[in-house]
């Protein structure tokens, strides 16, 4: 009886350890994936975000609404640089009080 208390113990201590492990690598994988911190989009991932056709992005592009990075033949966004220019365009509601 004691035999199998002690098996439980271990055994749940291994589950612990593992799901400590699992979460670190999980954490290690996101650090990986992205070191900078941030979330890089390409030119349909954005239209796709912001409802918007090429055109209406590349307009946005030309008179410096939205930050950008040419790559190549690839222009690609920062999440962070599409909700500053999100925020910095945004209207609030008039209210008559």
């Amino acid at each position: 009886m004691q035999q199998e208390q002690e098996l439980v113990k271990v055994f749940s201590e291994l589950a612990d350890k593992m799901k400590s492990i699992e979460t670190q690598l999980k954490q290690i994988s996101l650090n990986e994936r992205n070191p900078l911190g941030d979330i890089y989009l390409d030119t349909d991932e954005v239209c796709t975000l912001l409802k918007v056709c090429k055109r209406t992005l590349q307009k946005y592009r030309d008179e410096s609404c939205i930050s950008f990075i040419q790559l190549g033949g690839k222009t690609l966004y920062k999440t962070s640089d599409i909700v500053e220019a999100l925020e910095k365009n945004y209207q609030p509601a008039l209210t008559n009080v």
